[in-house]
C-alpha cells in the first residue's frame, strides 16, 4: 500500500471510489501543543478532540458502510493528527494501520497520489476534512497539523480548499464529493498580519475542465455557512459528521427508482440539515451551524442494502405533557422501545422522545394516567417523522 492508504482492493478497475480522510485535532503550535506559537494570528485557536474521532468514524463507515455497485470503494487514505496517536483497525480485516501525520506535507503528498489514483473517466473522488478552518475572504483555507510552523507565512501550513476544489478539473473523474467539517469563520486577526497572497498549499493546480475531458459533477457540502463556526461535541464525534453519518443509514435516501434506497448529494444534504435544525438532535447547538452546498450537482452516492434507518419523533400536545408521560411503541404488536414515566423529583423533561427505527409502520401510546392513554399510528419512512398525542 502506498504510505497514507488504509485501505485498497487490488482488483479495483477504471470505475471505482477513491476516498481522501482528513482530521486534525492536535495542532503543534497552538495553545496546548508541543511547541506553541506566540505569533498573535493563532490567539483564540485552541486543541481540538473531535476531528480525529469524527474523521476515523467516516473513514470506518465508507469501507464498512458505502455501498455503489458502480463505483465501489477502490482505496481510502486517512491522515491524523491526534493527542495519542493509535493505529487504524479496518473494520473488515481488522487488521491495525499506521496513520501518518495530518501534516502539511503530507497531506499535500496525500491529495497527489489519491488525484492519480482516481484519474479515470469513470472514478469518483471523496474528500473529507475535519479540524480548524478560516475564511479569508470569500476562500477557506483548512489547518494542518503543523500550521503557523513558518512563522514568516504561517498559512504555508494549511491547504487552500477552494483553489483543490478548482484545481480538481484537470482530474478526470467524473464525480467529486467534498465534505468540509471545519468553521469558516473570518480570521481578521490573521487577515491584517499575513495578508491574502498565500492561502494555503495548492496541491493540484487548475480552473477550467480540459477539452476532451467528460464533464465533472462535484458537490460541496460544508458544515457552515462561509463566515460562520462549526461545533462539535468535546470527546464525541461533531455535529455535522454525526448527522452525515445518520443520514447514510437512512434519513437521506429516497426509493423513487427501482425501489432501490438510494441517497443522492441533494437528498444528503437536506437530510443534514434537518438534523442540524433538530433540538432532539443537536440539543442547544440546533440551528447554531447552516450546512450550505453551492453550486452542486445532484447525483447518486450511496445505495442502501437494506431498508432506511429513519429519525422518529414522539411527543405530546401540548409539550408540557411530555413531562408526565411513558411512551410506548410498537411494530406488528411487539414492543420495541419504551420511555418510562419520570422519576418523582426529576428535572421536568419537556423533549420529545427521539428514536431511530427502521422503515415501517408502528403504533405509539402516551401514558399519562388511567384516564389520560393516547394512541396513535405512523410511518417510519425517510427523511423522518414527527407525531404529537393530544389529550383525549
Amino acid at each position: 500500500m502506498a504510505a497514507f492508504t488504509v485501505h485498497l482492493d487490488e482488483n479495483a478497475g477504471p470505475s471505482s471510489t477513491h476516498a481522501l480522510v482528513v482530521g486534525v485535532g492536535a495542532y503543534t503550535h497552538l495553545d496546548g501543543g508541543k511547541s506553541p506559537t506566540d505569533h498573535p494570528g493563532a490567539v483564540g485557536m485552541r486543541q481540538l478532540s473531535s476531528p480525529p474521532l469524527s474523521a476515523r468514524a467516516f473513514a470506518t463507515w465508507m469501507i464498512d458502510g458505502y455501498h455503489d455497485q458502480g463505483r465501489p470503494l477502490g482505496s481510502l487514505a486517512l491522515l491524523l493528527s491526534e493527542a495519542a496517536p493509535a493505529p487504524f483497525v479496518h473494520p473488515r480485516t481488522q487488521a491495525a494501520h499506521g496513520v501518518e501525520a495530518a501534516t502539511i506535507d503530507n497531506i499535500v503528498a496525500a491529495v497527489t497520489e489519491w488525484k492519480d489514483r482516481g484519474d479515470h473517466d469513470e472514478a469518483r473522488l471523496v474528500f473529507y476534512f475535519c479540524g480548524h478552518g478560516v475564511s479569508l475572504g470569500f476562500d477557506t483555507s483548512l489547518l494542518a497539523a503543523d500550521m503557523f510552523a513558518d512563522r514568516n507565512s504561517p498559512l504555508n501550513g494549511a491547504l487552500h480548499f477552494e483553489a483543490l476544489h478548482r484545481g480538481l478539473n484537470s482530474c478526470r473523474a467524473a464525480q467529486q464529493v467534498f465534505f468540509v467539517d471545519a468553521c469558516r469563520a473570518g480570521a481578521d486577526r490573521l487577515d491584517k498580519l499575513v495578508g491574502r497572497d498565500v492561502l494555503g498549499r495548492v496541491p493540484v493546480a487548475g480552473n477550467l475542465r480540459p477539452a476532451g475531458f467528460v464533464p465533472r459533477e462535484h458537490a460541496v457540502i460544508y458544515a457552515t455557512l462561509h463566515g460562520e463556526e462549526s461545533f462539535a461535541r468535546t470527546g464525541s464525534v461533531s455535529l455535522f459528521t454525526d448527522a452525515l453519518l445518520r443520514s447514510f443509514d437512512g434519513a437521506g435516501s429516497e426509493n423513487t427508482e427501482d425501489r432501490v434506497w438510494r441517497v443522492t448529494t441533494d437528498t444528503l444534504k437536506r437530510a443534514i440539515g434537518r438534523f442540524m435544525r433538530e433540538p432532539s438532535f443537536a440539543g442547544a447547538l440546533a440551528g447554531a451551524a447552516v450546512p450550505v452546498s453551492p453550486e452542486s450537482f445532484d447525483f447518486g452516492f450511496h445505495e442502501l442494502r437494506g431498508e432506511p434507518v429513519v429519525p422518529v419523533y414522539i411527543g405530546c400536545r401540548p409539550k408540557e405533557d411530555n413531562a408526565l408521560a411513558e411512551f410506548a411503541c410498537r411494530r406488528r404488536g411487539q414492543q420495541e422501545r419504551r420511555r418510562p414515566p419520570p422519576v418523582p423529583g426529576d428535572e421536568p423533561d419537556l423533549s420529545e422522545w427521539a428514536l431511530f427505527l427502521p422503515f415501517g409502520r408502528y403504533q405509539v401510546e402516551a401514558v399519562l394516567g388511567p384516564e389520560d392513554l393516547r394512541r396513535d399510528e405512523l410511518d417510519a419512512r425517510p427523511p423522518l417523522f414527527r407525531i404529537g398525542l393530544a389529550r383525549p
